[in-house]
């Protein structure tokens, strides 16, 4: 371990100039879906009855009651964005509180360099579990298969005095599980190691699932080697298929995928670590220098993400982080898959301690074999953090630091835990002094009001809050609630989630019958045929003209009723800002290639460029090929996950 005289830490605000694209409001449209399929995997042999049965549970059908956060652009300028460094004379972590607390950077002044995948710029892609997010650093998701619902938004921040300097404490109540985050991050005087101290805490007395992941960005070269203890995995390979697979030479001794850029197309692989005591994952460069996480017995599994070297990988890195950035993902999680969920006992918390920080290794380690290799980044972690030890910096950490009280908020997440604590008659089960939720004005004072009785109130704040608690807790309050335009809405948007649909109408129309509105059409339009959903489309789209995402649906249900001529014609209307956006051209090149102009069709496929192009999609190759049959796709329409084109999340 390197080290210096020591120095306690402390934390310091700041501000982090980078250039970013521009992410607007959160989408006023109930979203009733996942954003992308995410079909039950089609398990290959070796799993246990244990691994299956959590498989099964727990996956989430929709992102509500979370808005989408759809609008974004790729045209980047200098922001400044509000930091905190922590900091203690050998480490220094800037971590963002606004963007779900993402370790932005680790930088090791010992060693004189970057620890992390510091992306070079700020761009939103439709990768998280409401779409925004972004690459680079350290990342805490909390709540289902995929990247945070917290990936874009704020989380609450405080300085807490710890027994070795300060803390920077962070946490959120994650509202598609209702659950309670608390990450709590350290550094020990003259240590070279940063601590990440984790609670996940349900507050409520019924079963949850608990799904969390760590996610890492760290910098990748043809030279970079990922290694951990295992000699198995399972993969996904975004066709459906989980299969177990020897490692690290899954499919014959031509690729190893301990080295992320030997593989083609992206894959993801789970390690088989069998129990293993002080788990571990390095990644590490040909001269020995890297990076290495491990963590107390809590975080089982580990995992392997890496883009490949093949075009399309290599397309989705420039969309990511600009040309000549790449990085791979080296990730800590509860399950020993992503593809699985486990039970979360009421009023029960979990917790664990996580370390990051460098290692040196011997260069002819690294470049040896994959035995020998690993087996020198285990003894390199474990010199600088002993697993004994490790548990029982945990265990201080319970006893002296978690239920701490909160001195100074420095900055404030979403007011929907003050909210959430109010509507339960057990507040207890969050430490009030350790995680204070305070009240914000955002989207959660409505919902303030519907708890006081107070209909001027509700009135006059409800345009806030388009999208509705869903929660069963929440539902029994809107049936008691004197009926609205928006208390008609939100229980139709609750009896709709549910799979309700005569009930989600009967709240719609009634939604209708107290005002004119455009989520009550929107609504209906969804449960309606082809020919009556356009026609509710147009009628709402003429009260909000102005939402996007209005228009987008009002396309793609033309295209979906056979119609692209009146698909043509509605973008014809459009204003020039929402005309020229990616996704509208995207559907107009399907318009016109349905009318069989072929041409024209073809010409905007050669410059198109989709802002919230999903992870996973097809659909681009899939009007390449419409359009030149056998040709081979363009560098800027290649992201294909797999040779086949097939869809996953990584």
């Amino acid at each position: 371990m390197v080290s210096k005289p020591s120095s306690a830490a402390t934390v310091s605000r700041t501000a982090l100039t980078v250039r970013a694209a521009t992410l607007g409001p959160a989408s006023p449209l109930p979203r009733f879906t996942r954003l992308r399929e995410l079909p039950y995997p089609d398990v290959g042999p070796g799993a246990t009855p244990d691994m299956l049965e959590r498989i099964a549970y727990g996956r989430l059908e929709t992102p509500l009651p979370y808005r989408l956060q759809e609008d974004y652009d790729r045209s980047l300028r200098e922001v400044e964005l509000p930091a905190y460094v922590l900091e203690n004379g050998v480490l220094r972590a800037t971590v963002l509180p606004t963007l779900g607390g993402r370790v932005w950077s680790l930088h090791d002044d010992a060693r004189g360099r970057e620890l992390l995948f510091r992306n070079p710029v700020l761009y939103f892609a439709n990768f998280g579990l409401t779409d925004a997010w972004f690459a680079g650093g350290i990342e805490w998701n909390l709540g289902s298969t995929g990247h945070t619902t917290l990936s874009c938004r704020p989380m609450h921040a405080a300085v807490v005095a710890g027994p070795d300097g300060d803390v920077l404490r962070l946490w959120e109540w994650e509202r598609t599980r209702d659950l309670v985050l608390q990450v709590d991050l350290s550094l020990l005087p003259g240590s070279d190691r940063l601590y990440a101290s984790t609670r996940v805490i349900n507050p409520d007395p019924e079963e949850k699932p608990l799904y969390y992941w760590t996610n890492i960005a760290v910098p990748e070269s043809p030279g970079t080697r990922v290694l951990t203890t295992a000699d198995a995995a399972w993969r996904t390979e975004y066709t459906g298929a989980l299969i177990r697979v020897p490692v690290p030479h899954p499919d014959g001794a031509d690729v190893d995928i301990s080295r992320p850029m030997a593989s083609r197309f992206p894959a993801d692989y789970f390690y088989d670590l069998q129990g293993q005591r002080g788990r571990h994952i390095v990644s590490v460069e040909p001269d020995g220098g890297g990076f290495a996480q491990t963590s107390t017995r809590g975080l089982r599994g580990r995992k392997l993400f890496l883009w490949g070297s093949g075009p399309a990988g290599s397309r989705w890195q420039e969309w990511l982080c600009g040309p000549g950035a790449r990085y791979a993902e080296i990730q800590a999680g509860w399950c020993p898959t992503q593809l699985e969920h486990d039970r979360l006992a009421g009023r029960a918390s979990v917790s664990w301690t996580e370390a990051f920080g460098g290692v040196d290794l011997d260069p002819g380690a690294v470049a040896g074999g994959y035995a020998e290799a690993c087996a020198a980044a285990q003894a390199a972690v474990h010199e600088a953090t002993d697993p004994d030890h490790l548990e029982a910096i945990h265990e201080r950490w319970l006893t002296e630091v978690a239920d701490a009280t909160v001195a100074e908020q420095v900055s404030a997440g979403s007011g929907w835990g003050h909210v959430e604590l109010r509507l339960r008659a057990f507040p207890g089960a969050v430490p009030p002094r350790a995680l204070p939720f305070p009240p914000v004005d955002d989207d959660s004072l409505p919902a303030h009001h519907l708890l006081d009785d107070d209909t001027e109130g509700l009135a006059k704040s409800a345009h806030r809050l388009p999208v509705p608690p869903v929660s069963d807790r929440w539902r029994a309050v809107l049936e008691e609630a004197p009926d609205s335009e928006w208390v008609h809405l939100a229980r139709a948007v609750n009896a709709h989630v549910r799979g309700e649909p005569g009930r989600a109408a009967e709240h719609y129309d009634a939604s209708l019958a107290a005002c004119e509105n455009p989520w009550a059409l929107r609504g209906l339009a969804l449960l309606a045929d082809d020919d009556r959903a356009c026609d509710l489309y147009a009628r709402a789209r003429q009260l909000r003209s102005d939402c996007r995402g209005l228009a987008v649906e009002q396309l793609e249900r033309l295209l979906a009723a056979g119609r692209p001529g009146d698909c043509l014609d509605v973008i014809a209307a459009l204003d020039p800002a929402m005309r020229e956006h990616g996704r509208t051209r995207l559907l107009e090149a399907r318009a016109r290639l349905a009318e069989g102009e072929r041409e024209r069709a073809a010409g905007i496929m050669e410059s198109l460029v989709v802002e919230d192009l999903a992870e996973g999609d097809t659909v681009l190759g899939e009007v390449w090929d419409a359009l030149h049959p056998g040709a081979a796709l363009p560098a800027h329409l290649d992201f294909r996950m797999t040779d086949t084109g097939g869809a996953g999340d990584g």
